[in-house]
């Protein structure tokens, strides 16, 4: 045999061994395919009926067109309440798939306080930089706040419908591609005002603060009882007035600090949410 043919020979049969390594793939149900893990797909919980997942549009041509998927393929799908369902594959149609539930685990990658973050909002793309990483954190809801100094107005319903529906999409792509089974709750734009009268619904609500009075964040959230629900807010790139802050303070905000230097709104969004779960323990 030539020298150069079977080196070349060599190597093809290294390239054939190193594709096939069972730690890069995950075994499937029916036909004994192995699949590579994706991400999480996503149908919502009136989708899924007597054991049987309904993949209905863009994930359905996903599966199908993208990843050419087979009957017998195995599939994670979660329905955006907390549920992540193997499903295996049993028919795949031009506009839907359906699968057989095999197994299901409930909170899957999720964290065990609740938490809640509300924003100025901010300009451009920002707020979709902020909703993507804090999902893929592990934020439960968002609240876009409009302030007295906020360079953006959506006092129109067509706008706010517009905004609502880009946030939303970028959520469902942050929680599929973290494996997370929460799809997070994105509120209507509110009033820092109305922001405020909602304290009461959570075991504790802090503001992110340059003041020098600001507490650290290990003093605030120090506490005999496990926090279940937090609030976090961060303002719009031009800060809050003082009006704005009284009103804060007055309503039980906990000022904090995040370090010594002034941070943009979606910097200090992300490390807000970050150094919480961190601090619980939820990033371990």
């Amino acid at each position: 045999m030539d020298p150069g043919r079977k080196r070349r020979a060599g190597r093809v049969s290294k390239e054939k061994k190193t594709e096939s390594r069972p730690e890069d793939r995950k075994e499937g149900v029916g036909d004994g395919r192995l699949q590579k893990i994706v991400t999480n797909f996503y149908s919502p919980p009136e989708n899924v009926q007597y054991g049987v997942v309904k993949i209905e549009g863009e994930e359905a041509r996903h599966i199908s067109k993208v990843l050419r998927q087979k009957v017998g393929d195995t599939l994670a799908v979660v329905d955006g309440c907390g549920v992540r369902y193997r499903v295996v594959l049993e028919q795949i149609k031009r506009d839907y798939v359906l699968g057989r539930v095999v197994n299901q685990v409930r909170k899957e990658n999720e964290a065990v306080v609740s938490l809640t973050l509300a924003c100025g909002i901010s300009t451009g793309s920002k707020m979709d930089l902020v909703i993507e990483k804090c999902t893929e954190l592990g934020v439960r809801k968002f609240v876009p706040v409009m302030t007295q100094q906020g360079a953006v107005e959506l006092d129109e319903p067509a706008k706010i419908k517009k905004k609502l529906s880009r946030w939303n999409k970028v959520a469902l792509a942050a929680m599929k591609q973290s494996l997370r089974c929460f799809l997070p709750k994105i509120e209507e734009p509110v009033s820092l005002t109305n922001l405020a009268l909602k304290t009461v619904d959570y075991d504790l609500s802090l503001i992110a603060s340059l003041e020098p009075e600001a507490k650290s964040l290990k003093e605030s959230l120090q506490s005999e009882e496990p926090f279940k629900d937090i609030l976090l807010l961060v303002g719009p790139e031009a800060g809050f007035s003082e009006e704005e802050l009284e009103l804060c303070r007055a309503r039980g905000f906990v000022a904090v600090r995040l370090g010594p230097r002034r941070l943009r709104t979606e910097t200090a969004c992300v490390l807000f949410c970050g150094l919480v779960l961190g601090y619980l323990g939820e990033l371990e």
